[in-house]
């Protein structure tokens, strides 16, 4: 589908309604940034000027969570949001209109990325449970035991929120540009990283750099674990998007002293990532290694983050009695609308049907199967990533004259590789996993 022809607006309004929500969620995050600056004890961090390209994802992590705390007490498509909205882009644009000149590489970005725009098709997991999602979201108030309507709505990430209130009639191209942002600001992030005086900066900026070119390359024509866009109302590149911001977060965090601003964002992007995708949990153990490292963990100073992640708990558990659908050991038995063995048959559905398509989720999958299927359709993507993560190795080992490898590294990149060979064992679910593993591999603690 081509959405810049299906509009009733002529392409120039498609653009213009781009970057004018660029425009929107730079403005929303500024408050929040300049919020967390005034109480923080570190108001002038030397990498400030790196935290400053992640306003654009704050922007839209608070857009979702507002939206969040309104839909417990009513739907979300009303006048008077859309008017709240208006009024506070209107006060910030006044305050900080000359902010906006410092992101031109950000725009520079949406430029490039616009591109993805003129062919950009449909998920079709939007029929599945998107589109009915997201019309309970924009006419109702959050519903108790919603997935028992369908269980696939029991899913319900952070998305569902911010992309409900992003439709143009039968037009859903708002939508696909959220995730155009979020990789705007990855993509400046990781251009500062590159033209930083930080040798370590320039590393972390580098590897991804090095990953995105060999990306090109390989069997099956290419694909190593990079970032890749897909359809609209697909989350997957938004959750590697995110994962990748909130490593590159922890390795600036773990490398500076009183870093409190940092910190803090670590935190608003992990919730964020937790409140895309359950898997990303796993990244609470970046923030045992802060401890350890001696870290301080601003709480209280926190709270409202901690709030927009109970508050999205709390929603999972009206919709489907679980805290996190379909893991079946956080279900409630005790609420009335438990419905009995629901997550776990979710659960062994999506984990089988990811091993072997078609299966059901009462089928014994025998190793065989799921040899002979992965085989058939990962093992491209598996040589292409070992090769480049050689590659990337031996490229710092040569420039460093020295290995870093230790055991630690080695166990960790194991074990999360496994856990998406059992989880998930198909590429488009595997990128997240991929990026972390050339990050571990390439940095010794």
């Amino acid at each position: 589908m081509d959405f810049l022809e299906t509009y009733s607006f002529n392409n120039y309004f498609i653009i213009f309604l781009y970057f004018s929500l660029a425009i929107f969620f730079i403005l929303i995050g500024k408050l929040y940034f300049d919020y967390l600056n005034n109480i923080s004890n570190n108001k002038n961090s030397r990498n400030n000027y790196l935290y400053q390209s992640l306003i654009p994802v704050i922007g839209i992590f608070i857009f979702g969570n507002i939206l969040l705390v309104f839909n417990f007490f009513t739907g979300i498509n009303k006048p008077l949001i859309y008017v709240g909205f208006f009024l506070v882009f209107i006060f910030s644009l006044i305050k900080n209109y000359k902010f906006l000149s410092s992101f031109k590489i950000f725009y520079i970005n949406l430029i490039v990325l616009f591109i993805s725009s003129t062919n950009i098709g449909i998920s079709k997991d939007a029929n599945l449970y998107h589109f009915q999602n997201q019309s309970w979201l924009r006419d109702e108030k959050i519903a108790m035991g919603l997935s028992n309507i369908n269980p696939y709505l029991g899913y319900s990430s952070i998305n569902e929120y911010i992309n409900s209130l992003l439709w143009l009639d039968n037009n859903y191209i708002l939508i696909h540009f959220i995730s155009l942002y979020i990789l705007g600001s990855l993509f400046e992030l990781i251009y500062k990283f590159i033209r930083s005086d930080s040798e370590f900066l320039n590393k972390l900026g580098y590897i991804f750099l090095a990953i995105g070119i060999l990306d090109n390359f390989g069997l099956g024509g290419g694909r190593n674990g990079f970032i890749f866009i897909q359809e609209t109302f697909k989350n997957d590149h938004i959750f590697s998007s995110l994962s990748l911001i909130v490593l590159l977060l922890f390795f600036v965090t773990y490398k500076s002293l009183n870093d409190e601003i940092g910190i803090t964002l670590l935190l608003i992007v992990f919730v964020f990532t937790l409140q895309t995708r359950f898997i990303g949990h796993l990244f609470f153990i970046l923030f045992i290694f802060l401890i350890f490292k001696k870290r301080k963990i601003p709480l209280k100073k926190n709270l409202l983050t901690f709030i927009f992640y109970s508050l999205f708990v709390l929603k999972n558990i009206f919709y489907s009695s679980c805290l996190w659908f379909p893991v079946s050991f956080t279900c409630l038995k005790i609420v009335p609308w438990n419905q009995h063995m629901q997550a776990e048959y979710i659960s062994k559905i999506i984990i089988n049907t990811n091993k072997l398509p078609n299966s059901d989720a009462t089928d014994k999958i025998t190793f065989l199967q799921f040899i002979e299927h992965f085989q058939q359709t990962q093992i491209n993507y598996i040589v292409n990533f070992l090769i480049t993560l050689l590659i990337v190795i031996f490229i710092f080992i040569f420039l460093t004259r020295k290995i870093l490898i230790n055991k630690f590294q080695i166990t960790l990149s194991i074990f999360l590789f496994l856990t998406w060979l059992f989880l998930a064992p198909t590429y488009r679910f595997g990128v997240p996993f991929f990026l972390a593993i050339y990050y571990i591999m390439s940095f010794s603690y």
